[in-house]
């Protein structure tokens, strides 16, 4: 089949739909992939077998303000549909498969327009996902900020638009179980519309990567914690440095790696939160790095965390990197969030704190520290666990199956 994903980003990078492209070409389906385009970069691009088709929209006030606020912009959304349709029409596509609400939104009309099926791949709780964004800082602009976007692009609104748009979408992939039983239970979807394709690790090219022996070799002297990802205040990085003043008293040699990065208000705020703690010579910022290094750092790494505070948003996902830390055999320490707590109890690959207790994970810390034996345990069974069962060779499968179960719907109303 010829298959056009919507994504309402720039592409490259996203790992989930490479991930989900390669794995539809290698089944023999064509993927065409419509995206924004950066400055530079051409309108028709051939990246690992997929097309990917570019939309370049000026750096306006008003693309500035729709990334801003989350909704919609006549102009924009109207040049992205009239793009879609031309897609439609060249290269004969049979099914549509947008990623995320608002691409889901753009691309609903079009779809119904010319009578395909449209799947909406949901990797976020979206409406949630928003109201833990909005969580911008604690100054008084910050605030100020935060009750603008509360009034102008208020969660409520895209609840209603989150159920009104997936009563008509003809299926729905999503993350982890729970976000499924969000879409079942509160947006009234029957439960065999949604399908669940987790973000888990390729072992076949994450295995592959090359350890950077000189980084490791930096770190030989400490008892490194790591997190990986990006940050914001509904990520729990606050909760970890707060744990620092108690660690330290065990743990002389700790240094907490913060592998990633956020807003520069977020950053400010953190920094100075270990400037207050005076823990500073503890916290190590690296900054985004290559995909190719992460593996480095986690290797390099004695225990990883998932710190998430618990909301709405964090109990209905669940973050890559948590997949990549068991594949290296790290025991985590993660909060309480549903399928975190979930999924680290069932593969006994790590210890779970309630949210936001850094005196908890203080003494998680302490305790791995000193039982080596527990931690090289709780790593196996994480490593175990992703080759049994939380594996991207599985997950594909079902991405697969689903688009199997499409195409005999199609061919039963053409026949």
């Amino acid at each position: 089949m010829n298959i056009c994903m919507v994504l309402d980003s720039y592409f490259p990078p996203d790992i989930r739909v490479e991930k989900e492209a390669k794995a539809l070409i290698k089944a023999g389906h064509n993927i065409y992939l419509l995206s924004f385009g950066k400055e530079g970069t051409p309108s028709i691009e051939i990246i690992d077998g997929i097309t990917v088709i570019r939309v370049h929209l000026p750096d306006n006030i008003l693309i500035k303000l729709r990334k801003f606020l989350w909704f919609d912009i006549p102009g924009y959304t109207s040049i992205l549909r009239k793009k879609l349709k031309q897609i439609i029409e060249e290269y004969g596509i049979d099914v549509i498969h947008a990623h995320d609400l608002p691409a889901v939104k753009i691309a609903l009309p079009v779809a119904k327009r010319f009578g395909i099926p449209i799947i909406a791949d949901l990797h976020e709780n979206y409406p949630e996902a928003i109201k833990a964004w909005k969580s911008v800082g604690k100054t008084i602009k910050s605030k100020m900020i935060s009750f603008a976007l509360n009034i102008l692009s208020p969660t409520w609104l895209w609840k209603k638009i989150e159920k009104s748009t997936l009563q008509e979408v003809n299926h729905i992939i999503t993350v982890v179980e729970e976000a499924k039983k969000h879409y079942t239970n509160d947006c009234g979807i029957s439960p065999e519309k949604v399908s669940v394709v987790m973000n888990t690790e390729d072992l076949d090219v994450f295995d592959n990567i090359k350890i950077d022996r000189s980084i490791v070799d930096s770190y030989a002297n400490k008892f490194v914690v790591s997190y990986i990802g990006g940050f914001g205040y509904h990520r729990g990085i606050d909760t970890a440095i707060k744990a620092i003043p108690k660690i330290i008293e065990e743990v002389p040699h700790l240094k907490l790696l913060l592998v990633g990065k956020g807003s520069k208000e977020f950053e400010v705020d953190i920094k100075t939160l270990c400037k207050r703690l005076e823990v500073e010579e503890y916290v190590e910022f690296v900054g985004w790095v290559d995909f190719r290094l992460v593996p480095t750092y986690i290797y390099l790494s004695d225990i990883c965390l998932v710190p998430h505070h618990s909301s709405g948003h964090t109990n209905t996902t669940i973050p890559h990197k948590l997949f990549q830390y068991m594949a290296l055999k790290k025991p985590v320490i993660v909060t309480d969030c549903d399928p975190l707590k979930r999924i680290v109890e069932e593969c006994k690959c790590g210890i779970v704190i309630p949210s936001g207790d850094h005196r908890k994970l203080a003494e998680a810390v302490i305790m791995l520290y000193k039982n080596v034996e527990l931690a090289r345990t709780l790593g196996k069974n994480g490593r175990k666990c992703v080759e049994k069962k939380y594996n991207w060779k599985k997950e594909a499968k079902k991405l697969i199956a689903l688009y199997e179960r499409v195409k005999n719907e199609r061919d039963k109303k053409i026949s």
